[in-house]
């Protein structure tokens, strides 16, 4: 339907209840007022009718009384034939007293006796003679006839022949037809009515202008202006100036319209803030739907996409992320589609290429709810990580060699053990061979075989040193984490032995972990230390490395001092440094809970003061394939053996 078509529709609708509700109520009023009019008039009417009856049933009376008297009983029989023949009479009648009518304007009513219990005998049986009244009109035959019965009274003159006591002579009955006066009712009500419809039609042809322009007119002007603003137009408003109920609706409208398009500036000066607030933050925000369509993104977002793809509303979200660099190996199109798969958020890692070269991007993808928990959305944020991963490689590889060197002395030991084998043996040989017996083969392989050992036992040491010291990969592998705490347990010992400290391990079968290479023993390197530094007059130091569900741990223990509640709540914060004579770098724990969160790993801690501490690792555990044929293992070493990591 047009829209023209639709308004003038519902215009007419308006109009029609209007109408229909104005013309009921009038129709009502004036149909009931017309029927009681009606009503009053023909009672009036009857009763005016039966009173003219009346009196001109008591001057037929005088007369037939004198004509009785006289016994004139033809002259009798004329006069009530000539009353008979009256255009309203329909019959009239002369009763003797035991109801037999003796003379009739109708023969064929003649000798018919009344029942004495008929209404028109009760008139003069009810009542004695005394109290009987002289004429009474009754309404017959459904209200169609009037009758009027007379009492014919026998005169003085009459008391010799019939007796004083017998004062009754006959009845007079008179039936006169109400039909004239039903048609002079019916003409009335055809006029009433016609005045009535007059009167309706005037009343809605008054009703409908008075409702046009005081209501209608006002009102299409109202819904005009609400739907101006409905589209849009904040300046629409209803021009209404009146003092009534309209004019007061609307000034209420002009008002509401005046707080909402107050309500709009400011939320719209609110949203241009909050735009530039997304907008001038670093890293790339999108909001993606339920159904996987761009709701908004911010500007860092749209500068990662190619020159000719924009970041409109609606558009699909897997599109742009794979345009901004998103790539996954499980075929899933876009991180927000994974946390809507999971119901929980995500987190990922991806490389894309950039003018510079390459960059490091940290993608988080987090559901949006609603009061009831039911998920609305999926915001993702996008993180430029590359900076930050070369600063955290500097601050590792510093962590390490600081490390390194503060093994320093241990590994003098460790190394200069084996140079003064060799030394003994070489200058051994060189007295031998300064001698006058010159040494047999068996002696020369037997100091030849001392320096080969110790030789390979200091590159063994320095192979260590230059294991830990070389940068890791950032891709996670399966690594042995029973190897790796063998490994720094090695690179320890000499110093764990100047102390005086115990070294109880517990690391039994290779324990496979997801991991980046060297993490486990960067980590336990920087743990191991720090539980060293903890006993500096000696204790034991306990390793144990299990497995557990799907998570291998690795726990380190020293019986030291422990760790206050104060300290423990700043323990993993960068530079915050735990040692008792405040020394170390302080990024060491800061720096092992950060290598463990980039494979999804944590670290653990239980101190108690004066009892010691309990750092455990958790790390996710490898299975199927990947344990079978680790990739990152750090092989055992002995004495004779030379092998690099």
């Amino acid at each position: 339907m047009r829209p023209r078509a639709r308004w003038l529709t519902e215009r007419l609708r308006l109009r029609a209840k209007l109408g229909l509700l104005a013309a009921t109520v009038t129709f009502a009023v004036l149909a009931s007022t017309a029927w009681l009019t009606l009503r009053v008039f023909r009672t009036h009417l009857v009763e005016v009718l039966a009173e003219a009856s009346s009196n001109h049933s008591d001057a037929l009376r005088v007369l037939l009384e004198e004509q009785m008297t006289s016994s004139d009983l033809p002259h009798l029989r004329r006069i009530v034939a000539d009353v008979g023949r009256e255009p309203d009479v329909v019959w009239v009648g002369i009763l003797n007293p035991q109801g037999r009518v003796r003379v009739t304007s109708d023969p064929a009513l003649l000798d018919v006796v009344v029942d004495k219990a008929s209404p028109d005998c009760r008139v003069c049986h009810v009542e004695d003679a005394s109290r009987r009244p002289r004429s009474v009109t009754l309404l017959r035959q459904a209200g169609r006839v009037l009758r009027t019965t007379t009492p014919l009274v026998n005169g003085p003159e009459c008391h010799r022949c019939h007796g004083e006591e017998a004062r009754l002579n006959g009845m007079l009955v008179v039936d006169r037809s109400l039909a004239p006066l039903e048609r002079t009712v019916a003409s009335s009500r055809v006029q009433v009515a016609l005045g009535t419809a007059a009167a309706v039609l005037a009343l809605l042809a008054t009703l409908g202008f008075a409702v046009e322009r005081l209501v209608l007119t006002r009102l299409r002007r109202l819904r005009e202006a609400a739907r101006e603003l409905g589209r849009g137009n904040l300046e629409a408003r209803a021009p209404d100036a009146s003092r009534d109920e309209l004019g007061e609706l609307a000034r209420q409208f002009n008002a509401t319209a005046d707080a909402l398009a107050g309500v709009l500036d400011r939320l719209a000066a609110e949203r241009r803030q909050l735009e530039e607030l997304v907008n001038g933050i670093s890293d790339g925000v999108a909001l993606v739907d339920m159904g996987l369509k761009l709701v908004t993104a911010n500007r860092a977002f749209r500068q990662r996409l190619p020159a000719d793809l924009d970041a409109v509303p609606g558009a699909r979200w897997s599109e742009l992320a794979r345009a901004a660099g998103f790539s996954s190996a499980d075929g899933v199109q876009s991180l927000a589609e994974r946390a809507l798969a999971t119901d929980a958020g995500q987190r990922d890692i991806v490389r894309r290429a950039d003018a510079g070269g390459e960059r490091t991007e940290e993608l988080q993808a987090q559901l949006l709810r609603d009061e009831g928990g039911r998920a609305f959305g999926v915001v993702e944020v996008w993180r430029d990580v590359t900076d930050r991963l070369e600063l955290e490689a500097g601050l590792e590889q510093s962590e390490r060699l600081a490390a390194i060197g503060m093994l320093a002395s241990g590994v003098a030991h460790e190394v200069g053990n084996p140079l003064a084998a060799i030394a003994t043996a070489v200058e051994g040989l060189l007295r031998r061979m300064g001698g006058e017996g010159a040494a047999d083969a068996a002696e020369l392989r037997e100091y030849l075989e001392i320096v080969r050992r110790q030789v390979f036992r200091c590159r063994e040491v320095t192979d260590r040193l230059l294991g830990f010291a070389r940068v890791p990969a950032r891709e996670l592998a399966t690594v042995d984490a029973a190897a790796g705490a063998r490994e720094v347990l090695a690179l320890v010992a000499p110093q764990a032995h100047a102390q005086g400290i115990e070294i109880r391990a517990t690391l039994g079968a290779p324990a496979f972990a997801l991991a980046e290479t060297l993490l486990v023993e960067q980590v336990m390197l920087n743990l191991v230390l720090n539980a060293l530094q903890a006993m500096p007059g000696g204790g034991v130091l306990r390793v144990e490395v299990a497995e557990a569900g799907e998570e291998v741990s690795i726990a380190v223990a020293d019986t030291g001092p422990g760790i206050s509640d104060a300290a423990r709540k700043r323990l993993f914060a960068p530079f915050s440094r735990g040692r008792p004579d405040g020394g170390g770098t302080g990024l060491g724990l800061f720096l092992s809970s950060t290598l463990l969160r980039r494979c999804d790993g944590r670290i653990s801690v239980e101190s108690e003061p004066g009892k010691g501490t309990v750092f455990t690792v958790h790390l996710r555990r490898a299975t199927g394939a990947a344990a079978d044929a680790p990739t990152g293992a750090v092989p055992s070493r002995d004495a004779g053996a030379s092998t690099r990591p």
